[in-house]
């Protein structure tokens, strides 16, 4: 595979220099300054700086430089290296650079490449005059030390790549892996007041006393999550991943009884028991220069759609809180499997579209890939500068009767027996239950219509705005959980949150972030007395601080006002502290 170094020509002023010697003049170092070598290891050092240099492209006349015109000095001499000897070689642009400074180094590089040429050329019974072999004969006893230094390395080379070629596994794919260790504090401090009966869920399993106290007790966890990712390309152009997920990351919307105090590395994968599950399976290709396509069955919207958040949205260094990843309206909407596409327009403009449906495998009716839950949006972004982006999202959403999660599992949620309290006391005839913003119409299958708007600001080289806003107007298709019709029944939701990220702040790739905003919030709801009649808000502090390329620590904190969106004005709080430490391989 390196043998071709050997042969390595160059467009460089070192072929200058070979022109110079072919004139009877001697090359010097460019550094008058540069201390002598001594050694081999440090002749390959210096050469391998130099091979950073930009690939290079075989030319057959000087013609095709187009640096280098017939009145140069040089003309005539490097006319007979290039079309004689075949040893000199253009840069990409058909550029020769001969004013460049020349190191001894290079002009060994390029010393190499014509030796090759002559010794083919004298094989082949080709010309080669006594004058060039003498000339040449000296240069080689000048520069035998560096010529010596570049065996060597090619021959190191040779043995790394016979080494890698036995070891791999596939010449296809890349294997990475990702594991993810996290210390996990969480508090609710409840006011002392009453309850508003049937609009105030039960937190988690408290239980509540004659007064309407409640209390949960402090508690910390330590848990994981690891994935393994598979990259695949077999043209240079596309990608098959396939990535294994397990974990045992606590859900706290159990323990805390809401989803605004989820975390955003947990999952169901990631809190399966450290049960094995395929978390990732698609295939992305291009078709032509401006159109992208995914086809999968393991394809969330997040890995489809750009969703402007760029320090929040990665669940291994991002935002420790879940909702505050980003837009929940347009990016947590439900179905894995399907179809998607992106076509850049140019000009910074560019459009993505996608279906995806959460039950294609089962046959059953009310499922599979047309038949049941799914999700179908469209995004277009402008991204004029690769400091600004902008998008408008719309995503159309359809929940079969159980399976509704309007916020992506961010809102506020009632216990079932809350939901029914609320039906019971509704208008009659209208006895409908309201189980939060996450699922309004108490599991009556539910059309939404949302729409976001997200944008990022690379204000300055240290310091990036993002944010965005989320409507949705949701609308109930059939009888919920309690046999009440809410057919035709709407609500209209809302969220938005802003982030501030200050970059390479203490250490090179660190980044302090600064978040908040308003969770899902759903208002008047038909068919009953029930809603999120307060409003609840989030704040992050959170600090990724990379231990070295493979290791980074994340420690932070979160909370959660007004939980369920209640309208309480006394002390009802959950607070979220964490410490997540990430390795990559």
């Amino acid at each position: 595979m390196f043998k071709s170094l050997k042969n390595y020509t160059l467009a460089t002023p070192a072929l200058l220099a070979l022109v110079i010697a072919g004139n009877g003049l001697t090359a010097v170092s460019a550094n008058a300054n540069e201390r002598p070598v001594d050694s081999n290891e440090a002749l390959i050092n210096q050469i391998s700086e130099y091979n950073k240099t930009e690939g290079m492209g075989q030319v057959t006349s000087v013609s095709q430089l187009r640096d280098v015109s017939p009145t140069d000095w040089a003309f005539e001499a490097l006319r007979n290296l290039v079309e004689r000897y075949g040893c000199v070689a253009g840069y990409p642009d058909r550029t020769f650079r001969g004013n460049r400074a020349l190191s001894r180094y290079e002009f060994a590089a390029g010393l190499n490449a014509c030796m090759q040429a002559l010794e083919r050329l004298i094989a082949e019974g080709g010309g080669v005059s006594n004058e060039d072999l003498e000339r040449l004969n000296r240069l080689v006893n000048e520069f035998q030390s560096e010529l010596a230094a570049l065996g060597a390395r090619v021959d190191k080379l040779e043995g790394k790549v016979a080494l890698l070629e036995n070891r791999q596994f596939s010449t296809t794919t890349k294997l990475r892996g990702e594991a993810i260790i996290a210390v996990v504090g969480q508090e609710h401090t409840s006011d002392q007041g009453k309850w508003e009966r049937f609009y105030r869920p039960k937190f988690g399993a408290t239980v509540v006393d004659a007064g309407g106290r409640q209390r949960i007790d402090s508690q910390a966890t330590m848990s994981n999550r690891v994935r393994l990712t598979l990259d695949s390309s077999f043209t240079g152009k596309d990608l098959l991943r396939t990535r294994l997920e397990a974990g045992n990351i606590p859900n706290l919307r159990v323990a805390l009884g809401t989803h605004m105090a989820r975390l955003n590395f947990e999952n169901a994968a990631a809190s399966a028991g450290n049960n094995v599950a395929l978390d990732r399976l698609f295939y992305r290709t291009k078709l032509g220069d401006n159109l992208t396509f995914w086809v999968g069955t393991e394809m969330p919207i997040e890995d489809i759609y750009k969703t402007y958040s760029p320090y929040t949205e990665s669940s291994g260094t991002g935002s420790l809180s879940r909702f505050l990843r980003y837009n929940p309206f347009i990016y947590r909407q439900p179905g894995r499997t399907g179809i998607a596409f992106n076509y850049n327009f140019g000009g910074g403009f560019d459009i993505t579209a996608s279906y995806l449906a959460a039950n294609a495998n089962d046959p059953v009716r009310g499922r599979g890939l047309f038949d049941g839950t799914y999700s179908a949006g469209v995004q277009l972004g402008y991204n004029p500068t690769k400091n600004f982006g902008l998008s408008v999202a719309y995503m159309h959403s359809y929940f079969t009767e159980g399976a509704v999660s309007l916020t992506g599992g961010t809102g506020s949620v009632y216990t079932t027996s809350v939901a029914n309290g609320i039906g019971a006391r509704g208008p009659v005839g209208r006895r409908g239950g309201f189980a939060g913003s996450d699922d309004p119409f108490h599991g009556a299958a539910t059309t939404s219509e949302n729409v976001g708007v997200q944008a990022t600001w690379r204000i300055t080289d240290k310091i990036n705005l993002a944010g965005w806003f989320g409507y949705a107007h949701a609308e109930a298709r059939s009888a919920d959980r309690r046999g009440v019709q809410r057919r035709g029944d709407t609500t209209d939701l809302y969220n938005w949150a802003a982030n501030v990220s200050f970059l390479d702040l203490g250490k090179q790739g660190a980044v302090l972030t600064l978040a908040g905003g308003q969770l899902p919030r759903a208002g008047s709801v038909d068919g009953t007395i029930g809603r999120d009649r307060g409003q609840s808000w989030i704040i992050e502090g959170q600090y990724n601080y990379p231990i070295n390329d493979n290791i980074s620590i994340t420690p932070g904190i979160y909370a959660i006002f007004n939980p369920n969106n209640t309208r309480d004005t006394g002390d009802n709080t959950i607070v979220v502290g964490v410490l997540r430490t990430v390795f990559r391989f």
